[in-house]
């Protein structure tokens, strides 16, 4: 067997997926028995590489709700049960490890299916989690850009944005991607009826690379 670290050898829990959770994530599923099939090869044999675009789809699939799975718990007291590997939650952290990157190159790809399993309907507890430093994680830490997650009033809302002198309109219920490769991005916004890190309409300077600015949109 390969030596090489897997995209799933970090979990241990692939089992408890259902597969039907795994479609809605795939444009062209392949039916539930081959779905099922690729699944146990994944639970067999974790360190597999991709062959095609396809088998990359899938295990993006698979890697969204393994990661749901493995979310930050909390026991009946409201208290964090145990740290998490991918989430930091004080520091408003998702954290990448860089050999993921060896099965999903598609850095863009893989940052939005961290987003999806972890932060997609998860509950915020005050208006800090609208914004979260994305990591690459290697034997150092790598800031390739940031999360934005504005919080729209309604279906029709409209977020006026300026990055780097640039304007963008987005739009609730849109995923966008803005490229800032500088390390520190000056960002202003305006709301007609939402709201960004507690306020309407701010300006504020946020973590840029790489990756750039992610802004998921979707309403909650």
């Amino acid at each position: 067997m390969s030596s090489l670290p897997g995209l799933f050898d970090s979990f241990d829990n692939l089992d408890q997926i259902d597969v039907g959770s795994l479609i809605p994530w795939i444009k062209n599923p392949p039916n539930p028995i081959q779905l099922e099939n690729y699944l146990a090869n994944r639970i067999l044999y974790p360190q597999t590489m991709p062959l095609n675009e396809a088998d990359i789809k899938i295990d993006l699939a698979i890697l969204r709700e393994v990661l749901r799975l493995n979310g930050p718990k909390k026991n009946q007291n409201g208290e964090m049960l145990g740290e998490n590997p991918f989430l930091n939650i004080t520091l408003r952290k998702i954290i990448i490890p860089d050999k993921f990157l060896q099965y999903v190159p598609n850095l863009t790809e893989l940052t939005w299916a961290f987003v999806d399993g972890l932060l997609l309907s998860r509950a915020k507890e005050d208006f800090f989690g609208d914004l979260w430093t994305v990591i690459v994680s290697d034997h150092v830490d790598e800031i390739v850009g940031s999360i934005l997650l504005p919080q729209f009033g309604s279906s029709s809302d409209v977020m006026d944005l300026n990055i780097l002198g640039k304007g963008y309109k987005i739009k609730a219920g849109s995923l966008t991607l803005i490229p800032c490769p500088k390390d520190r991005c000056e960002l202003s916004y305006k709301f007609s009826n939402g709201k960004f890190l507690g306020k309407e309409e701010n300006a504020i300077e946020i973590s840029g690379g790489k990756l750039g600015i992610m802004i998921d949109g979707r309403l909650s």
